[in-house]
């Protein structure tokens, strides 16, 4: 096969020179252009630029022939990358096709864009019409263009070539294993630890106490499970499993032996143990029996001895017992050791139990060895059984479908239909990845029938948590040799930031052995990954910080000269001087002293908040400067937030308000809805729903309301309201972060709209948010970015990759993490470039491992730093500090990225060799400086808006009519007389119970006046009738087991002293006659036709509540005093729920229960205190709007229905003066021509109303 040559050295622009034919690869760095080149080359393939039979030109680096869009795959990582590059290159052939449109010569092309002038002039005009045609019809065939992700399109390549693949045609994708894996998990559980017998189990529940700590062992071996796995740097072994763990039975069996023995040998002379203990007790060595000298330790230590000498306890757990063996019994110098016969038998013990150690810390990879084989075959094998896949699977499978049987049939097929295929982000690709294409191309081998085209750069490797493998990268950058090509021109940044990053990687590249980026070798010094200057296109904008030229790269000193810092005081003194240059940056931009000006005579643009990105590695350091910037009044956003919704305080809020509008009847419930911390309810207003009855009556509507809402609307609508309601957006965007929780709340609202689509009813959305409350991680719902205002960006170095900013800053550049064992199983390659998992956990068993896993740890922090320096576009800043780590007493600063890069490996103890290390680069480039990170405070001084108001608009639209749902809570709480303020209120109501106990005493105890009172007790006795409503209230006076119940219910709420008064209070509800003494009345026990707690609605046109108000008080108890309603108007539907409506003697009733305390005795519950607390609290509306539903209702249903002959009227039972002369009833029953008056009003016939 053919071997095209390079073109690296031709002065031929790239985009136009290119071979597109065989295996190039292009290394892009950073800012160089590389969507833009991309573009270009399509546009190329599309014309069939620079084919061999071009009529004008001899060219050889075209491709064979024009292709359209569905033959040229372009790959990308990410759907927002793959969707950009469909976009840029659809722009990009439009504008192709207008160029080759043009009739007159000179159309400015050559000044607007030189090489696509440049692509044209190589075409004869006579052509231009064709080129122009081409690019039309290749810009309105995009739709279909083979431009996705890897993933999607390996999904799509299985699916259209499953016969050749051997897959199904369809399988489901699913996007979170977890689930799946932990179950097979708990199947290899099953399969392999049930069947042991108990010594062999007990192997391997000291290995792994439970099947989940089996899978969180597993969980990162599961990730990579492509990769060689190796314990103390040599790889595992084939082993039978069984076989080993039957080898460790003899040894355990002789450690039950020897602990016989021992305790044997305790027994024999264990008082004169205690003894001896006793007398050693002030000389034991205090390290080795910390907390000897407390009593209670010290006896706790003998108990143990004690329970362990009479078989209570296992030796193994018995740690002090333990320590008495011989070697282990440490006492302070010159002390002679007693001579029992148990320390050299539990010495005995000690050293087998050692040695068991030893082996089955050796048999545990073996296990995870095990494990993870069976349970990644379990997994594929249960995927397979239900159609599914992983995301894995899509490029695992249709690597194994080019590998196995039919592979090169397949491959051949792939490579007919896609001839030419460009990989963008190629440096993040891994082996399997890489796999599928060598397999198609052939990259090696170069075939010039068809292309292949990798970019990337090497230098921004920085997703190996991912599954990127540099290494893989580097195979390919060998296979491609010597047809590499290079984009070297940054068009990002200003000339002095390439000029400042410049001099810190060549000068890397320059002193260093391995180079810039460690991957020379130190012997041979070839360098697979070699630092290349970029040049600089430039900016026509030069930055201004406070009237100054801004630098483009400062160092900000941290901390002291002589002292290291450890990492929470250099988060926090960084993060305190970056929020101040930042307030005297936006400070100075109010005076057109901070901002942009313009070379090309554009007017002075201001520095503005989003002009900033500030750079961290995790959400640590996020939350550190992000605190710094609240201090100071400047406002930001995390960009990086990848938690899922479902993992914030507000999703618990969430599901405690649904739950609450599900059960509003449920104190506690409804109770913990209203305390939720995103309600924003104060102290004062729970206090009020407390002690004001009728305020906790119209929350339970109002929630009542909600549910309605949500059965008739959706929970959506629902959810809204209720923030509508308590003006949650109003008081969440008052506070900092606010903006952050009201997004998630809308998030999950929708979420929960959506879900219920596909749930049965409330419970089932209420039951399934509360289990993502509890395993949130396994959900896809990630945090929603709150705003895209003028905030200040905090972004992680990870996601800022292929993103620019105007200034960046990194106040944090030195931190870094070191490979120890404690997060997570370390990676590391060998020479060969294969990839290893130690599975020791500790760097003294595996020390190669480590460092090896370290010293890859450190490449990528280059490669991390790298990518952190070319974001700017005109400066960057960094923090640095002798920055120290955990206990250590010394500077690390060396171990990460900048450090290495400072110093090339060697320690850099204090701040002054960092100083020295930073001057070597200041003294060489004028556009390197530095200076001292201040403890000034500064504020930032938020400006004021100076627009203009403009006219109001005349609205074109009749103005819109609220229509509402009403309730006779929501037109009481309206009430104008009511208290100023809340608090008032809570006063007035709490100080009445004190007047009225001057005056008439205090409440006899064992009665119903001195049942608590408040809204908690008043929902009680509701729901007591109520429940003996539903059982029947004719059953519940004879059912005495029915009363025991409301009696428990009474003490579990501690009330239990007044339960003798409760079941008096149940027997006089009952048998007493709902009338004043001497008059006839309905009596609940003999009642045969009612209904408790029915509701009722009916609808309200345009109906003001002034004029019902005054209605009411001139037809019930005329001339009494009574607090007025305030205006609304009632336009839409009417609701409410009657406690009790009931049939008595061919009438109907509308009860109410009240249980209002009116005094400590009965003599308080005269008509006239009855009427006196009616008006206070306008139940007269309630029972008016009570009767004219009874009314509507009867007349609808009742055949020759007489309002006269068929209401009995309306009472208030106050629960409490049941046995009062006036049995705590108040009777109603306004004239028939009230209540017809009432309904036209309601009905909106409000012509004969008078004025108000």
């Amino acid at each position: 096969m053919t071997t095209l040559p390079s073109t690296e050295s031709s002065s031929t622009p790239l985009a136009l020179g290119l071979p597109l034919r065989g295996s190039q690869l292009i290394e892009a760095s950073a800012g160089t252009g590389k969507t833009f080149t991309i573009a270009l080359l399509y546009v190329r393939l599309v014309l069939g630029h620079g084919q061999p039979d071009d009529d004008s030109h001899s060219f050889t680096n075209g491709f064979t022939m024009p292709l359209v869009p569905p033959d040229i795959l372009v790959v990308t990582f990410t759907e927002a990358a793959s969707q950009e590059l469909k976009d840029r290159i659809r722009a990009r052939l439009v504008q192709a096709a207008e160029a080759f449109r043009a009739t007159e010569g000179d159309d400015g092309l050559h000044q607007s864009d030189p090489l696509l002038a440049q692509l044209r002039d190589d075409y004869p005009r006579a052509h231009w019409p064709l080129c122009a045609r081409r690019l039309e019809v290749a810009a309105e065939w995009m739709d279909d263009a083979a431009i996705s992700t890897i993933h999607s399109w390996a999904q799509r390549m299985l699916k259209e070539h499953a016969f050749d693949s051997g897959k199904l045609f369809h399988q489901e994708i699913v996007k979170d294993l977890s689930s799946l894996t932990q179950e097979a998990v708990f199947d290899y559980w099953r399969t392999r630890i049930y069947p042991m017998d108990a010594p062999m189990a007990g192997v391997m529940m000291e290995l792994f106490a439970s099947p989940i700590a089996l899978h969180g062992a597993l969980r990162t071996l599961l990730q990579r499970h492509d990769v060689q796995l190796c314990f103390a740097g040599a790889p595992l072994p084939k082993k039978d499993l069984q076989a080993q763990l039957r080898g460790l039975l003899p040894a355990r069996e002789a450690l039950n032996e020897a602990e016989d023995k021992a305790r044997q040998a305790y027994c024999q002379d264990a008082e004169a143990i205690h003894q001896a203990l006793h007398g050693l007790r002030s000389k034991l060595n205090g390290n080795k029996f910390r907390g000897k000298n407390d009593d209670t330790t010290f006896a706790s230590w003998l108990a143990e001895l004690n329970d362990w000498g009479r078989g209570k306890r296992c030796l193994a757990a018995c740690k002090f017992v333990q320590k008495l063996a011989t070697s282990q019994l440490l006492v302070n110098k010159g002390t002679t050791l007693p001579t029992f016969e148990v320390h050299d038998a539990l010495e005995a013990w000690h050293e087998l139990s050692t040695s068991i150690h030893t082996q089955a810390k050796e048999l545990k990879p073996l296990v995870l060895a095990d494990a993870r084989e069976w349970v990644s075959n379990r997994v594929n094998q249960q995927l397979s059984q239900r159609a599914e896949m992983g995301f894995d699977g899509m490029i695992q499978g249709l690597a194994d479908a080019l590998s196995g049987k039919g592979g090169d049939a397949l491959a051949h097929r792939l490579r007919t239909q896609f001839p030419v295929a460009m990989i963008d982000e190629f440096q993040d690709t891994d082996p399997a990845q890489y796999r599928i294409f060598d397999a198609i191309y052939q990259v090696q081998e170069s075939d010039p029938s068809s292309a292949l085209i990798l970019i990337g750069d090497p230098k921004q490797a920085i997703y190996g948590f991912r599954g990127g493998d540099i290494y893989t990268y580097l195979k390919a950058r060998a296979a491609t040799s010597p047809r590499h090509h290079t984009l070297a021109t940054n068009f990002r940044s200003s000339a002095n930031v390439v000029a400042s990053v410049n001099q810190l990687f060549r000068h890397a590249e320059n002193a260093f052995t391995r180079k810039a980026f460690r991957f020379a070798n130190e012997t041979t010094q070839e360098n697979p990954m070699p630092f290349t200057p970029a040049g600089a296109n430039g900016r026509k904008e030069a930055l201004v910080l406070n009237s100054k030229p801004a630098a483009a790269l400062t160092a900000w000193w941290v901390g002291e000269d002589d002292e290291p810092v450890n990492k929470k005081r250099y988060l926090a003194q960084a993060a305190r001087h970056c929020a101040n240059q930042i307030a005297s940056w936006l400070n100075g931009a109010a005076s057109n002293a901070s901002g942009f000006e313009n070379t090309t005579g554009q007017a002075f643009r201001p520095l503005q908040a989003s002009d900033i990105a500030i750079l961290v590695r995790d959400r640590t350091e996020a939350a550190a400067i992000r605190s710094a910037l609240s201090e100071r009044q400047l406002a930001s956003v995390y960009l990086s937030d990848r938690d899922s919704v479902f993992a914030t305080p507000e999703a618990k809020d969430c599901w405690r308000w649904l739950k609450a509008i599900a059960h509003p009847e449920e104190v506690s419930t409804l109770r913990a809805a209203l305390a939720t911390p995103t309600l924003g309810m104060s102290l004062a207003q729970l206090d009020e729903l407390h002690h004001n009855e009728l305020a906790w009556e119209a929350t339970q509507e109002r929630f009542a309301e909600y549910r309605a809402r949500w059965h008739r609307q959706g929970v959506l609508p629902a959810l809204r309201q209720l923030m509508h309601d308590y003006r949650v957006p109003e008081q969440l965007l008052a506070k900092p972060q606010g903006e952050r929780c009201l997004t998630n709340l809308l998030h999950l609202a929708e979420w929960a709209q959506q879900a219920s689509d596909t749930l049965d009813g409330d419970h089932a959305l209420i039951r399934v948010l509360g289990e993502h409350i509890q395993d949130p991680k396994r959900d896809e719902q990630i945090l929603r970015l709150e705003s895209d205002a003028d905030l200040i960006q905090v972004v992680t170095i990870f996601k800022s990759k292929g993103l620019e900013y105007p200034i960046v800053a990194l106040p944090f550049i030195a931190t870094f993490k070191e490979i120890n064992g404690k997060w997570g199983t370390p990676l590391f390659h060998d020479e060969g470039g294969n990839a290893f998992l130690e599975l020791a956990n500790s760097k003294d068993e595996a020390k190669e491992g480590f460092e090896a896993a370290n010293d890859e740890r450190l490449s990528e922090d280059m490669r991390l730093l790298y990518v952190a320096l070319t974001r700017a576009r005109h400066a960057t800043f960094i923090g640095l500090a002798p920055l120290k780590h955990g206990s250590s007493k010394k500077a690390q600063i060396d171990k990460s990225g900048i450090g290495h890069l400072l110093g090339g490996g060697k320690v850099l103890p204090d701040l002054g060799s960092i100083k020295s290390a930073w001057q070597v680069h200041s003294e060489a480039c004028a556009h390197i400086t530095s200076h001292p990170a201040t403890s000034e405070e500064v504020s930032y001084q938020v400006q004021a808006t100076n627009s203009k108001l403009k006219t109001a608009r005349t609205p074109s639209h009749q103005a819109f009519t609220p229509w509402w749902i009403a309730s006779y809570s929501a037109l009481q709480q309206k009430g104008v007389n009511a208290p100023e303020t809340p608090q008032a209120e809570i006063e007035t109501e709490e100080h009445q119970p004190i007047r009225t106990t001057l005056i008439h005493g205090t409440p006899e105890v064992g009665s119903l006046h001195a049942f608590p009172k408040g809204p908690n007790p008043g929902t009680f006795l509701h729901g007591v009738l109520e429940t003996l409503a539903n059982e029947g209230f004719d059953n519940a006076s004879r059912d005495a087991e029915l009363t025991q119940r409301m009696l428990q219910r009474c003490a579990q709420r501690g009330w239990e002293v007044h339960a003798p008064a409760l079941k008096a209070g149940i027997t006089a509800w009952l048998h007493t006659p709902l009338a004043a003494e001497g008059e006839e009345g309905p009596v609940l026990a003999s009642l045969t036709h009612y209904r408790a707690e029915p509701d009722f609605w009916f609808a309200t046109v345009n109906a003001k509540t002034p004029v019902l108000d005054k209605l009411v008080k001139e037809t019930l108890f005329p001339g009494e005093p009574r607090p007025a309603l305030g205006f609304q108007q009632l336009n839409g539907l009417m609701k409410g729920f009657i406690d009790l409506l009931a049939e008595h003697n061919g009438q109907y009733y509308v009860i109410d229960w009240k249980s209002n305390w009116l005094g400590p005795s009965d003599a308080a519950y005269t008509e006239d205190a009855l009427t006196r607390a009616t008006l206070d609290k306008r139940y007269d509306m309630q029972l008016c709007i009570y009767l004219l539903a009874l009314h509507r209702h009867l007349r609808q249903t009742l055949p020759d229905y007489d309002y006269d002959h068929h209401i009995g009227g309306a009472m208030l039972v106050f629960l409490r003066g049941i046995q009062a002369p006036s049995r705590g009833v108040l009777r109603v029953k306004p004239p028939l021509a009230f209540i017809e008056r009432l309904d036209d009003l309601m009905a909106g016939e409000n012509h004969k109303e008078v004025a108000v």
